[in-house]
């Protein structure tokens, strides 16, 4: 049986529409450099991979200035932004360094800078690292977690930030269905 045709090539800034649909929190990637040197990047790819064992992903691409760290670093953070974060994500959106210089954090154990006043962080091992295009996959083992309140998350949708509405009634407070299945 013949294998069926390639499918077309998909353009990039097409991709990058779609996948803009897909409302996602925001969080702050951390980490320490060989040299001590602390680097962090914006991202909305931070992700669950597993209940038991604890494991977390996020996905640097190949350009960013400080993918080398992102690459060989043996510990992360991961700092979820509150709605009322929009410049701290900028900031780390940004390219250069020094960009915890004048940001209220504290190093965890493995020596990743946590933002403090995040609505939640993590303090992660890496157990992994996959190839991935012009990504890397990078999953670690949440070590520690910190969890800060009842605030409302930072969300990224169709490239701007927005805040979230409380569903009216009483069927909207419910756990969606495949949370209470454990998926």
């Amino acid at each position: 049986m013949a294998l069926p045709p390639p499918a077309p090539e998909i353009a990039p800034e097409r991709l990058r529409r779609a996948f803009a649909t897909f409302a996602t929190g925001i969080a702050v990637i951390g980490a320490r450099g060989a040299d001590g040197a602390l680097v962090g990047m914006t991202v909305n790819s931070f992700a669950s991979v597993s209940l038991s064992p604890p494991l977390v992903m996020f996905c640097p691409a190949r350009s960013l200035g400080a993918f080398e760290v992102y690459r060989t670093a043996r510990h992360f953070s991961a700092s979820v932004l509150r709605q009322d974060s929009g410049a701290v994500s900028e900031r780390f959106a940004r390219a250069g360094t020094g960009k915890w210089q004048g940001v209220k954090h504290r190093l965890g154990a493995g020596g990743a800078p946590l933002l403090e006043g995040a609505l939640a962080t993590f303090e992660c091992e890496v157990e992994s690292r996959h190839a991935a295009g012009d990504h890397l996959i990078v999953v670690g083992r949440v070590r520690a977690l910190e969890v800060a309140g009842n605030d409302e998350p930072l969300v990224f949708f169709r490239s701007h930030y927005r805040e979230l509405a409380p569903l009216g009634g009483v069927e909207a407070a419910r756990e969606p269905a495949f949370l209470a299945w454990g998926l």
